[in-house]
C-alpha cells in the first residue's frame, strides 16, 4: 500500500503523534487518515519488523474508549486469519496500537477486478470459519464484517482486521446510520440492533463468501438474494447449497455455529486436508475421499467411466472454471510405489503429446492416498457405445477412423511413445465425429509386468493386443498397428477379428494368420482396403507394416484406388 493522498490532517494533533512515536518506529506510509484516527504502515525499530500502526489522535474524542476497546479485543484472539495485536498504549492526548502488517489487498479492492477465483473463495470460507470458531469460544461475536476490512494478503489468506462491531465493544457504538455501506454484510438480526450471537457471524461471513464468488453484494432482503449459480454457472453445486442455507433470514435456518458449516462444507465440497489412506474404501467413500482429495481445485460433477485401472470423472477446473476429465487410479494400483513412479513417469511422456486426436494431459496429482491425472473433457461416446448404440461404421466412417488414428499414432510414435492398449473404449468420438485417443502409455505403466503385457479391454479380456504383447515380448510402435487394424474391424462387423473367452485362446487364433474375411459380411469394403487390413494383423510384427505413416500412406492408397475404380464406372464414354 502506498502513501494516501490525503488533504485534511487534523491541526497539530497528527505532527505530535508522530514525533512521540517516531524514537520506537519508523513511520513509512501514511494509509488511512479520518478525524480522530490515521493508520501507518511503519518499521519496528527494536524488533525489526513491519508493523501497521493505528493512532487515535484525541483523548476528548467520544471515539477514544471504542478504540482502547477494539484494541482490548483483538488483544484476546490469536489466529492466522484475525489481524494480530503486538502492543498498545497511550502518549499525552493520542493512544495507539501496532499490529502485524497485512501484505495484500482488501477485498473490496480485489472485487474491483471483479469476482474472486473459485479456490480463492472456497479457501476464504475456511479462513473465516475457523477464525470464527477461534473467536466465539473466547466469547466474542464479530457481528460486522466487510470487503473493506477484510485483507488478503499475498498467499490469498484472508485477515480479519476491524472488530469495531463486536459485542464486545456494543457500549461504546455510535448509532448505525441508515445509509451504512456494510448493512448488506450484517444479519438482519444484527441489523436491527441485537447483539448477535454465532449464527450472525456465519451470516457476515457468508455474505462476504457470496460478494467473493459472484462480484455482487447480497441483497438486504434475504428472501431477494440470487443463488450464486445463477449469477456465476461455476460456482460448485455444494458450494452454493451451503451458502444459501448460511443466509437465511431467521437464524435459527442457519447454521448453529460456525464449527457446523465448516463441517458441512468440508464433507461436500472438498478440503485440502491429507487424510489417512484406509485399506477398504466403499463405493460412497471412495466419492467422498475423492472429493476431499480434490480440495479447491476441482468440483466432482459425475462419473462418466470405470475400468480396471480405475474411474473417470467429469469434474470442473474451478481455477480455469472449464470441463476436464479425472481418471483416478484404483487404490490397489497406487499401493505400490514402483506402480505410482511408472505411471508419474509415463503420464509426463504423454502429457508432451499435442495433437488434435489425442486428448491432452494436463496435470497430475495425488493427495490423501490417491493419485489421479487431468485430461481434456471430450463430450461425446467411445467407439464402443458408439458401435452399440448406432450400428457399425460406414465406409466413410471408417477411412476417417483410420487417417485420425494413424495421424495420432505417427506422431506419437515419433516421441518414442507408444500407445500399447489401444482399443474401442480408449478411442472417442467427439460431436462432430472426430476422433480422441486417449490413455497413452499407461497400460505399461499400471500394468507393465503382469501377464499378458497389461492389454486390457472393458470386456476384461485382450481383444485388441498383439501376438507379440500377449506373450510377454517386447512390443515397438508396430504393436499399435495391430491393435488398430483390429479397432477397424470392430468398426466395420461390431466385433473384433479374434474372440475367444480366455487370453489362450484369442493368441492361438491369432498366430494362425487366419483372420476372418471381411466381404462376407460387409460386401462394401473394397479388396485394397481389406488386403491393408489384414497385413497390419499379421501375427509377425515383420510382416506387417513397419511404421504408422507407411500404414497411413497404404490406407490413403487403398482408399484412392477404391474410389478411382468407382469413378471410372460411371465415366462416359468417349
Amino acid at each position: 500500500m502506498g502513501r494516501c493522498s490525503l488533504s485534511i490532517q487534523p491541526a497539530g494533533l497528527l505532527d505530535d503523534a508522530l514525533r512521540a512515536l517516531e524514537p520506537t518506529f519508523r513511520l513509512d506510509n501514511l494509509v488511512a487518515l479520518s478525524s480522530d484516527r490515521a493508520l501507518y504502515h511503519g518499521w519496528d525499530r527494536l524488533l525489526k519488523r513491519s508493523v501497521s500502526i493505528r493512532v487515535h489522535l484525541a483523548a476528548e474524542a467520544p471515539g477514544r474508549a471504542w478504540f482502547m476497546r477494539e484494541t482490548e479485543t483483538l488483544a484476546q484472539l490469536d489466529h492466522p486469519a484475525i489481524r494480530h495485536v503486538y502492543a498498545a498504549g497511550e502518549i499525552a492526548s493520542f493512544a495507539y496500537r501496532t499490529a502485524n502488517w497485512i501484505e495484500g489487498e482488501s477485498l473490496a479492492d480485489a472485487l474491483r477486478r471483479g469476482p474472486r477465483p473459485i479456490p480463492q473463495g472456497m479457501s476464504l470460507i475456511r479462513d473465516l470459519l475457523a477464525a470464527l470458531e477461534h473467536a466465539h469460544a473466547r466469547g466474542i461475536i464479530m457481528r460486522r464484517i466487510v470487503p473493506s476490512t477484510l485483507m488478503i494478503n499475498t498467499g490469498g489468506q484472508g485477515v480479519i482486521t476491524d472488530l469495531r462491531y463486536s459485542n464486545w465493544c456494543l457500549p461504546y457504538l455510535p448509532p448505525m446510520q441508515a445509509d451504512d455501506a456494510g448493512a448488506a454484510y450484517m444479519a438482519p438480526e444484527v441489523r436491527a440492533g441485537e447483539p448477535g450471537e454465532p449464527a450472525s457471524d456465519v451470516y457476515t461471513v457468508t455474505a462476504n463468501i457470496y460478494a467473493a464468488l459472484t462480484g455482487n453484494a447480497p441483497d438486504l432482503d434475504p428472501s431477494q438474494i440470487v443463488p450464486p449459480r445463477q449469477l456465476r454457472q461455476a460456482v460448485p453445486a455444494a458450494v452454493e447449497r451451503v451458502i444459501v442455507r448460511a443466509l437465511s433470514r431467521v437464524p435459527k435456518d442457519r447454521y448453529y455455529t460456525a464449527t457446523e458449516m465448516l463441517e458441512d462444507f468440508v464433507s461436500d465440497a472438498g478440503t485440502f486436508q491429507v487424510l489417512a489412506a484406509a485399506p477398504a474404501v466403499t463405493e460412497s467413500g471412495f466419492e467422498r475421499r475423492l472429493r476431499r482429495a480434490l480440495g479447491d481445485d476441482y468440483e466432482l460433477l459425475e462419473e462418466i467411466g470405470a475400468g480396471g485401472f480405475g474411474r473417470v470423472y467429469r469434474a470442473r477446473d474451478l481455477a480455469l472454471e472449464r470441463d476436464v476429465a479425472i481418471k483416478v487410479l484404483h487404490p490397489a494400483l497406487t499401493a505400490d510405489p514402483g506402480v505410482v513412479e511408472r505411471f508419474r513417469r509415463e503420464a509426463q511422456l504423454a502429457a508432451r503429446l499435442r495433437h488434435p486426436n489425442i486428448v491432452a494431459i494436463l496435470d497430475i496429482m495425488g493427495r490423501a492416498g490417491l493419485t489421479w491425472y487431468t485430461m481434456e473433457y471430450v463430450p461425446g461416446s467411445n467407439l464402443a457405445q458408439v458401435i452399440q448404440r448406432h450400428g457399425t461404421f460406414s465406409l466413410d466412417q471408417t477411412e476417417r477412423l483410420l487417417n485420425e488414428a494413424l495421424s495420432a499414432l505417427e506422431h506419437a510414435h515419433s516421441v518414442g511413445l507408444i500407445h500399447r492398449d489401444l482399443k474401442p473404449e480408449n478411442m472417442l468420438i467427439d460431436p462432430d465425429g472426430r476422433l480422441r485417443i486417449t490413455d497413452f502409455g499407461l497400460a505399461l505403466a499400471l500394468r507393465g509386468g503382469a501377464r499378458f503385457g497389461g492389454a486390457t479391454s472393458r470386456s476384461g479380456t485382450p481383444q485388441f493386443a498383439a501376438p507379440e504383447q500377449l506373450l510377454g515380448e517386447r512390443v515397438d510402435q508396430r504393436a499399435d498397428l495391430y491393435s488398430l487394424s483390429a479397432v477397424a474391424y470392430f468398426a466395420l462387423l461390431g466385433r473384433p477379428p479374434f474372440s475367444g473367452k480366455t487370453p489362450e485362446q484369442i493368441l492361438a487364433k491369432q498366430t494362425t494368420d487366419d483372420v476372418p474375411p471381411l466381404a462376407a459380411e460387409r460386401r462394401d469394403v473394397p479388396r485394397e482396403v481389406e488386403d491393408v487390413l489384414r497385413r497390419a494383423l499379421r501375427s509377425e510384427p515383420a510382416a506387417r507394416f513397419h511404421s504408422a505413416s507407411a500404414f497411413h500412406a497404404a490406407v490413403r492408397g487403398a482408399f484412392g484406388g477404391f474410389l478411382r475404380r468407382l469413378a471410372a464406372l460411371f465415366r462416359p464414354e468417349s
